[in-house]
């Protein structure tokens, strides 16, 4: 555990160790969250597009679920008719 003390205006020094593992430079800008009665400090990527990308990993096309769907769609629509 690491005990940082806080400034008189608030501030606080993330220790240069815990920095360079979450890549937080000068001028990076963190998020602040609450959760049950913790305070936590979370990077911003620089990026958070980048950053999402390809977070959804494995057998997954929704191009393909979208055209399945659409056939459903035009099969339905073509009984409808009958």
């Amino acid at each position: 555990m690491i005990l940082v003390r806080v400034s008189p205006k608030g501030y606080i020094l993330i220790p240069k160790k815990l920095r360079k593992r979450y890549g937080v430079k000068p001028g990076s800008k963190v998020q602040l969250m609450e959760d049950a009665g913790k305070l936590i400090v979370k990077p911003v990527p620089e990026d958070p597009i980048e950053a999402a990308c390809g977070f959804l990993k494995g057998e997954f096309s929704l191009t393909e679920d979208l055209l399945k769907e659409h056939q459903k769609e035009l099969k339905n629509e073509k009984a409808d008719r009958l």
